[in-house]
């Protein structure tokens, strides 16, 4: 019984969460659907105190509300807080956007998802089940793989929402700590401080498509 009222009360607060996020969706994606970088700067930096506020709400709705890549808005927050504040902001932003994903997707089901994404959602291994926190960690480390379809995706499987979440922050970090230092030294391209951050993650990437690919090989083997 006990378990059946928290069971109620968990979708419960689910659905309250849809009904807002559906709300917000149809109140401002007029503003957002088409805009550019330069645009939405200054559209953030409206708010002044509450900036950041706005900064996290834009990129946890992005998955419904936006096209645009999260390394563009990481690189934003670079280029607007300052460094630790836009390494902080993004990683919220991340937790946000990868939460709103991966529950929606769980919740419609992948006919919503292949309408949100246009017919184009990714199918993840049935492994990921098993070995959750472990792909989704190098999946993200890989970079290649896109942020928003592949929290669509784990939405699809039934694998468990600490191993997704916990395998995405840990494996974007890396990515947002240089999108940071990118947007803070985006007038300075040729400077250290913008090169060395994106040849340590190309790096690390290459590393976790490495180990990625064998870990699929040797578990469909």
């Amino acid at each position: 019984m006990k378990n059946n009222k928290k069971n109620l009360l968990k979708y419960l607060a689910l659905a309250v969460i849809l009904v807002v996020i559906v709300f917000l969706v149809f109140k401002f994606r007029r503003h957002f659907i088409h805009v550019n970088l330069r645009d939405m700067r200054r559209y953030i930096l409206s708010y002044g105190e509450f900036s950041s506020i706005i900064f996290i709400l834009i990129y946890s709705l992005k998955p419904i509300l936006l096209v645009i890549p999260t390394s563009l808005l990481s690189i934003l927050a670079g280029n607007i807080f300052q460094f630790h504040t836009a390494v902080l902001m993004s990683m919220i932003g991340c937790f946000g956007s990868a939460t709103v994903a991966f529950f929606l997707s769980r919740l419609l089901g992948r006919t919503f998802v292949d309408k949100i994404l246009k017919g184009k959602a990714m199918t993840l291994d049935s492994n990921i089940e098993k070995h959750g926190f472990k792909i989704m960690l190098l999946m993200r480390l890989a970079v290649v793989f896109p942020y928003d379809p592949l929290s669509y995706a784990a939405g699809l499987t039934k694998m468990k929402y600490r191993d997704f979440i916990l395998g995405t922050l840990i494996g974007v970090f890396p990515e947002m700590v240089t999108y940071a230092l990118m947007g803070k030294n985006i007038h300075h391209p040729f400077s250290h401080k913008f090169i060395i951050p994106i040849v340590i993650v190309i790096a690390l990437a290459v590393v976790a498509s490495y180990m990625y690919k064998k870990s699929s090989n040797g578990n469909n083997s």
